[in-house]
């Protein structure tokens, strides 16, 4: 072959080293079809190849191999799944019980109780895990013993001037409201029940054309769904047995004729005698005569509150604290609502009905924000401040 000869061949790709092998019994395609066929072309031409062929043996083995790897994984992603949630079950199966029925969370698990039990719908959470006769134990060691009586010579009512205001507070797990009323003489309790039901605070402090208001004592709720005109505790209003017996003691939050707090434990002609004119059962009193009452941090769990209070110079103190509301405010123990009145300068004061029920009103509207969606419940009485 001379040189010019081959330095075509080379120039035009026409040598058979690149060229694609032909399948057996088939001639060899001319010089013309061969013409400008490289490496290049080989390897487009069997790619081409492959994607016009998908259904291969190699391809469908891989297919089928990733299609059972796929599967494995799935299964085995649900078996730890389950296996999880087992553990997890046992778990709080084993927490519970250690909980419930060791000393080792005690401290927690009489708040839980306690907490539980102040309730009136949701006392299912502590009947669950304990016998009555635990949850009475409990119940019987975070009792409050008020075994005192307010003085009311302690107290000097005069003509204290300035408005009523009301300061918005902040703790550990809580925000309340405390109103401020430094004439004790607008101070009053009034009846709100009519025919066929109580009635809403806003209600009772504008039907009695009245500054603000809160509410009072506690009623018959049954089912949660009760209309709040069915006392169950006793209720003098202006001297007047309303509701309990004349010759039952009973722990009574009263407002005296001379515009003082009254706490006693009184029936209902001892109450007369000790100048009541208007008072609901309730409690527990919170300080009696300056001196604090409550001595157990879990006494009577994390709730809602409200509750009224008076200051030796006569100055009137209610407090609202909501709860139930995670994220905003849980509530608090009868010790936090203790020390909130002490910072206050408060000398006597008591616990009111609280939960659902604890609300605040003051000049047109609701101020704080009720434990349920419902809003305002239907009371059957109330503290209110006059204009």
């Amino acid at each position: 072959m001379d040189l010019d000869t081959m330095t075509n061949l080379v120039l035009n790709n026409e040598y058979k080293l690149h060229e694609k092998p032909l399948p057996p019994n088939q001639s060899q395609p001319s010089t013309q079809k061969k013409r400008g066929y490289g490496l290049d072309e080989y390897y487009e031409e069997e790619r081409l190849s492959n994607e016009q062929h998908p259904l291969s043996e190699d391809n469908s083995s891989m297919k089928n191999a990733k299609s059972k790897k796929r599967k494995r994984t799935k299964k085995q992603k649900i078996l730890l799944a389950i296996k999880i949630l087992i553990i997890f079950i046992l778990f709080c199966i084993a927490f519970l019980f250690v909980f419930f029925k060791t000393n080792i969370f005690q401290k927690y698990k009489e708040l839980w109780v306690q907490t539980a039990m102040t309730t009136m719908n949701h006392q299912y959470l502590a009947t669950w895990f304990l016998s009555d006769e635990e949850i009475q134990e409990i119940m019987s060691h975070l009792e409050v013993q008020n075994n005192e009586n307010s003085d009311s010579n302690d107290i000097l009512v005069g003509k204290n001037n300035g408005d009523v205001t009301i300061e918005k507070i902040t703790g550990t797990g809580y925000v309340g409201y405390v109103m401020t009323i430094p004439d004790a003489s607008k101070v009053k309790l009034v009846d709100g029940r009519k025919s066929n039901r109580g009635s809403k605070l806003s209600e009772i402090v504008t039907s009695n054309n009245a500054l603000a208001g809160i509410n009072a004592g506690g009623f018959s709720d049954p089912g949660g769904v009760g209309n709040g005109n069915i006392l169950c505790d006793a209720v003098i209003m202006n001297q007047k047995l309303l509701s309990g017996n004349k010759s039952t003691r009973y722990s009574l939050i009263g407002l005296s004729k001379d515009h003082k707090l009254v706490l006693g434990k009184y029936n209902y002609q001892e109450a007369i005698n000790a100048g009541i004119q208007s008072a609901v059962e309730f409690g527990p009193f919170i300080i009696v005569n300056g001196n604090k009452q409550i001595k157990n941090a879990n006494s009577g769990g994390i709730q809602p509150r409200m509750a009224i209070g008076q200051k030796k110079d006569g100055t009137m103190l209610f407090v609202c604290i909501d709860g139930r509301q995670p994220g905003y405010s849980i509530g608090t123990t009868l010790l936090e609502l203790q020390n909130i009145f002490e910072r206050y300068g408060a000398y006597n004061a008591a616990n009111l009905d609280g939960g659902s029920s604890a609300t605040m009103y003051y000049n047109g509207k609701v101020i704080n924000k009720t434990s349920t969606p419902m809003g305002e419940r239907y009371l059957p009485n109330a503290f209110i401040v006059e204009k």
